[in-house]
């Protein structure tokens, strides 16, 4: 009898665990389109204040607004896979094409934050199976954590270099390298486990999430750090 309750208090933990981190993940993922969103109606409603406004302007705002909120769509559909059981089909991928994706819609806040980005490609064999989006989504978590490693007054050049590597005939790799703070030791280990971070602002789920990305395609994720720099991978299977 005591055998089953604990059992039964077990598989209701497990899931109660399940719900909070996926209820942190969707809040996380959601925030980056929806605070977007909120800049760009504020930034609208300045504009529709002016003496004269042009309506390819409000046209322009409006598209943007409607860009971010087909994102925040499609993050949710895209989180939902991580949990079904259900097979989902993959597509072939560039990893070219993610990471150019990735680097365009970071420009600009690693532009605010003086970070130099670099895409260097190493191998002919870009091509992968996956879907799209949720890689996106992982390497886009990989790099705001790295402008955020960068964000010290200390660091005169910041530089933040992406590098796509045959890992092995089998799998491809794609690595982020920043010169940043690295990461204590103690944490190295467990940086892609959820809420664990280094800052007093990071909730310690972009990468969390990532991880679980990358293992839902059937990779695996590392970190290398030292005093300074960090380089942080996805490794994915060719097919």
């Amino acid at each position: 009898m005591l055998e089953a309750v604990e059992s039964d208090l077990g598989r209701q933990w497990e899931r109660e665990t399940t719900v909070r981190v996926m209820t942190a993940y969707v809040a996380h993922e959601l925030n980056h389109p929806l605070g977007t969103i909120l800049n760009l109606v504020n930034t609208l409603s300045r504009h529709l204040a002016k003496p004269v406004v042009r309506p390819q302007d409000i046209n322009e705002y409006l598209g943007s607004i409607k860009a971010e909120a087909l994102r925040a769509s499609t993050t949710i559909k895209h989180l939902r896979l991580l949990t079904e059981r259900r097979p989902t089909k993959r597509s072939s991928i560039h990893l070219t094409d993610v990471c150019r994706e990735a680097i365009d819609r970071l420009r600009p806040l690693a532009d605010a934050k003086r970070v130099r980005l670099r895409l260097e490609v190493r191998t002919d064999q870009t091509q992968v199976k996956g879907v799209k989006e949720l890689l996106g989504t992982a390497l886009y978590n990989f790099l705001v954590n790295s402008i955020a490693a960068l964000d010290d007054p200390a660091i005169a050049a910041r530089k933040l270099m992406i590098r796509i590597v045959a890992e092995t005939p089998d799998t491809t790799s794609v690595q982020v390298f920043d010169n940043g703070c690295g990461l204590p030791e103690d944490i190295r280990d467990k940086i892609f486990e959820p809420f664990v971070t280094t800052r007093a602002d990071g909730s310690g789920l972009g990468l969390a999430i990532a991880g679980d990305i990358v293992r839902w395609h059937r990779g695996r994720v590392s970190c290398r750090s030292r005093r300074r720099g960090t380089c942080m991978e996805m490794i994915l299977p060719n097919e």
